[in-house]
């Protein structure tokens, strides 16, 4: 057991380690329940205590308890910390489990235990008195190892403190601390005040993880009484930062300053104040306290070296007026009147707020209906505060009743228990309301809630999903997507672990596997798309690390962001290639980025996701370090045409909403970064958590508004907002299209609309409607823009008896993604994809063609084999993507494949040496040989084709080529 706990040693045995040492108490590491000789045979206990029982809160592991240690503290057994032995031959040993704060070594007491036992374990005579030393808090700091990483140089002179405070002159400040100068003692003279306000500033470059500690702090008498500051209450108290937390850090956190905990004290961050009223008539003459920067903002890598405060203690109230440094929002300027002045916004764009608190706190996701209502997962019961709303989390709905851009009207839809820290609300709406499903992923369950009736309120609950791994976890279940061909989309992080059905039974997805993360063969994140009663299961892409939400554009392709290992700059944007794997975790063995591997990548970000090994999906765009959440694809019009069919992406660690422009390169993609909404500069508090297309075609950006993001924190319970974003000089209020849903020729107009929602009643009303929308479907798929020609045959399809024809109209079509979609359609209703394959094999189009070997996977088709062989010798040496589909459309069956390639292929060529280095089959294993013993083969090109090998299973033809290769390293 290592527990933090306060031990007090009131019973000191008689001893020569104990000599001169008074009884004493220590907040420490104290581990504790150890195992001793038999009998307690040569043992003497020197320091022993009756664990509290708070020790026990953790969870049964390793260090954290078992039923046998929770039975000896429920027993109130003696625990002891540090004892003496005697062994047979003599010799001596001295244990002690404490020595964790660093601070501890300046009470005489524990000092002097741990002194004599070295002069007692030396076999010395240990002095009457004790060993005598002396140690002075400049020596303790002056011994203390800075365990973190050292700040770099400054061109200037040091930090200089730019937050300015106007009024009466502080009776007492520090100097700038860093993590370089460490803590520091305060002490104020406070005789006759009867105020004490505690101050903290940022040191002059702005205030991100500016955690700082009030250590210790007492207030002290003429006689030298001491009376803990900790235990008066305060008066008025905030942060800049989480929360101002008594005996806590601002995150709520155990206190350490330079990574030792501090017994007691007041946890809070830049700029804060906290204010006291002392008591009438008291006779302090003096307030004292270590102040210093708290480990959980020193330990946040660079931000926590570049983090900067100055203490000041005042007996009179201060003022504070706008920061001067940069990095983030003043203490007073929290007010949504200042919301979109604390955001830089694209040239061509203008954000409005409409809705923030009180109306809504801490959204984590949000829908928009076809009505123009904004409906949001409203999250308290978060983590740490997982009990502090206990009538639970909420669903809201948010709606502009007068059309002016803000909202006006709060309706509760849902509120309960079990949906705590929701993490994604879909709303699959009808035009009247009733029979409205709302999707909510929360906890280890997917819930529907059915509104029977149209008066927004569920009158029915069903679970859709369960057995979901993740609860009160960022990496779980998040939310559901309705897509263009009437299925639902979602995925979850890598704390998913599986899904199971409404019964708690396992699901079998299309290919065949159980849907959980075993390695057999998915891991880690996944991505999935079922019918809309949760049937049809399939998995379209695994090995994740937490990627939040996905997006679904018209031609059914798929976009999502994943998350690094954190802190190692290696955030990605995606696109999933279906069926793909896409590298956090190695395939073969499951070790994570860091395990060291043949061919390993130069980098960390690229290393992260083992971009060097065969089978593993390339990254579409890299974009450092942050905290990726909600993402959507722009369909509409109303903003600028850069932004039409791009995807809009929140990353709530840099504070930005971003687009990332895509362009087709060879069977793949490439992207750029264009900035929408960014707080860096002047709030890091906003924290974007998701975006959604509204039906005037508006961008409307959820804000979890908090003072940091990721480690599961949460340090504020009373802010949340919604921002609508516009084109700059827009105008004309929040006015929602109005929509016919009666007629045939209105149903198509809404489909054509941006809003899913919209889209997604369009598309129940027609699938209704059958032969009789035919007409006005297939004037779409004609004459429409590409992306609602693809809408419209994605219908046309599930129409009855146009199943072939909507397949043949969609492979003719002039635009590259359409044609490619006619083999997605094709394999989403199992026919038989080998003639269109046939047909198809030979277009021009990288993308088509990649399209026709995802359809190709697991078809044992006789003519398969040499369809990829045809599809494989138009592979250009260069595009990994294209190299990548080849592999998926070989699995199971890559040496039928791979033979009937050799045949028709050109050896020794980059295209070959490609496919021979991606393939997975016994028969390649020769032909990797070859290519490592070539002369043609460089060094440095050597380590690729052995990763390779690595991937082939254990056989006779690896075997032999394995063999040659040694040979030829012996030559």
């Amino acid at each position: 057991m290592n527990p933090h706990w306060v031990a007090n040693f009131k019973k000191l045995p008689k001893h020569p380690i104990t000599r001169g040492v008074k009884p004493f108490k220590a907040n420490d590491e104290w581990y504790f329940h150890m195992r001793f000789a038999p009998g307690m045979k040569g043992v003497t206990p020197i320091l022993s205590d009756v664990a509290p029982k708070e020790t026990m809160r953790r969870g049964n592991g390793a260090h954290s308890g078992n039923e046998h240690v929770r039975k000896s503290v429920a027993a109130g057994d003696l625990q002891h910390v540090a004892w003496a032995f005697e062994r047979p031959n003599g010799g001596r040993g001295f244990g002690f489990t404490g020595g964790h704060n660093h601070l501890n070594w300046g009470n005489d007491d524990f000092r002097k235990t741990v002194l004599n036992a070295i002069v007692w374990v030396s076999k010395a005579e240990v002095p009457a008195n004790g060993v005598p030393s002396k140690v002075s808090e400049q020596d303790l700091y002056a011994n203390l190892d800075n365990k973190g990483r050292r700040p770099k140089p400054r061109s200037n002179p040091g930090p200089q403190a730019t937050s300015k405070i106007t009024g009466p002159k502080p009776v007492a400040e520090s100097k700038v601390i860093t993590k370089k100068t460490g803590p520091a003692k305060l002490i104020a003279k406070i005789a006759g005040a009867k105020e004490l306000h505690l101050v903290v500033t940022d040191g002059g470059n702005g205030y991100a993880c500016d955690w700082a500690d009030w250590a210790e702090p007492e207030l002290i008498d003429a006689t030298g009484k001491r009376t803990k500051l900790t235990d008066l209450k305060w008066k008025a108290a905030s942060a800049g930062f989480g929360a101002v937390q008594l005996n806590k850090n601002c995150g709520g956190d155990t206190m350490k300053l330079n990574g030792l905990t501090v017994p007691f004290g007041i946890g809070t961050h830049a700029n804060s104040i906290v204010s006291y009223e002392l008591p009438a008539g008291h006779k302090f003459v003096e307030f004292m306290s270590h102040v210093g920067l708290d480990s959980g903002g020193l330990d946040q890598g660079n931000c926590g070296d570049q983090a900067s405060v100055q203490f000041h203690v005042f007996t009179q109230q201060p003022k504070f007026v706008k920061v001067a440094g940069g990095g983030g929002a003043n203490i007073n300027s929290r007010s949504p009147k200042e919301a979109t002045e604390n955001l830089d916004i694209h040239e061509k764009l203008q954000a409005e707020l409409f809705a923030s608190e009180p109306m809504m706190l801490s959204p984590s996701n949000i829908d928009i209906d076809h009505r123009g209502r904004v409906w949001v997962c409203e999250i308290i019961n978060y983590r740490g505060h997982r009990n502090r709303r206990q009538e639970g989390d909420r669903i809201l709905i948010l709606e502009d009743t007068d059309g002016d851009g803000k909202a006006d009207e709060k309706t509760l839809f849902y509120q309960g228990r079990d949906i705590d820290s929701p993490h994604g609300v879909c709303v699959l709406a009808t035009p009247d309301g009733k029979g409205t499903k709302v999707i909510v992923s929360a906890g280890d369950k997917v819930q529907v809630f059915t509104d029977m009736d149209g008066d927004d309120k569920p009158d029915k609950k069903e679970v859709l999903f369960s057995g979901i791994g993740g609860s009160q976890h960022d990496h779980g279940i998040h939310a559901f997507v309705f897509g263009p061909d009437g299925r639902l989309y979602f995925n979850f992080g890598n704390t998913g672990h599986q899904v199971r059905d409404k019964d708690g039974k396992p699901i079998m997805d299309r290919a065949g596997n159980e849907v959980n993360d075993r390695r057999n063969p998915y891991q880690q994140g996944m991505v999935f798309r079922c019918k809309l009663d949760g049937s049809d299961f399939e998995t379209l892409g695994w090995n994740f690390r937490n990627n939040w939400m996905i997006a679904v554009d018209s031609f059914g392709s798929l976009w999502q962001s994943d998350n690094d290992d954190d802190g190692n700059r290696a955030v990605r944007i995606n696109y999933v290639m279906e069926f793909g794997n896409y590298g956090f975790r190695s395939e073969i063995t499951g070790a994570g980025w860091r395990a060291n591997r043949t061919n390993i990548e130069k980098s960390i970000p690229l290393r992260h996701w083992h971009l060097n090994d065969p089978g593993v999906i390339p990254n579409l765009l890299q974009t450092g370090a942050g905290s990726p959440t909600g993402i959507c694809i722009y369909e509409g019009d109303l903003l600028p045409k850069e932004f039409y069919g791009q995807m809009i992406h929140c990353d709530a660690g840099p504070s930005i909403v971003r687009a990332y422009p895509v362009k087709p390169s060879g069977a793949g993609y490439t992207a750029s970064i264009v900035n929408i909404l960014d707080g860096a500069k002047k709030d890091r508090w906003f924290r974007p958590s998701d975006v959604k297309v509204a039906p005037d075609g508006s961008l409307f950006v959820a804000d979890w508004y908090d003072p940091g993001v990721g480690g599961h924190r949460m340090g504020d319970l009373n802010r949340g907002r919604l921002f609508r974003v516009t084109p700059k000089g827009f105008n004309k209020g929040y006015k929602v299209p109005k929509q016919n849903y009666n007629s045939v020729d209105g149903l198509i107009a809404a489909l054509q609309n941006p809003n899913n929602s919209v889209r997604h009643i369009a598309f129940t009303e027609l699938k209704k409607r059958g032969a009789a929308a035919k007409a006005g479907l297939q004037k779409l798929a004609g004459n429409g823009q590409p992306r609602q020609r693809a809408r419209a045959l994605w219908l046309l399809a599930q129409i009855d008896g146009n199943l072939a024809s909507t397949v043949k109209q969609a492979a003719a079509d002039k635009d590259e993604n359409i044609r490619g979609m006619a083999l997605r359609i094709a394999r989403q209703h199992k026919v038989d994809v080998i003639p269109l394959v046939r047909e198809l094999a030979g277009d021009p189009s990288p993308v088509v063609r990649r399209e026709c070997l995802i359809a190709l996977r697991h078809n044992d088709n006789k003519d398969a084999p040499a369809l990829w062989a045809k599809l494989a010798n138009a592979h250009d040496g260069k595009d990994r993507w294209y190299l990548e589909a080849l592999g998926l459309a070989a699995d199971k069956q890559e040496n039928a494949f791979f033979d009937a390639w050799v045949k028709t292929a050109k050896l020794g060529t980059p295209a070959a040496n490609d496919i021979i280095w991606r393939n997975r089959g016994t028969h390649g294993a020769k032909h990797l040989a070859d290519i490592i013993l070539s002369k043609k083969t460089t060094a440095a090109e050597k380590p690729r084709y052995l990763r390779a090998m690595d991937f082939i299973p254990k056989s006779k033809e690896k075997d032999d080529a394995l063999a040659r290769i040694a040979l030829g390293a012996l030559e």
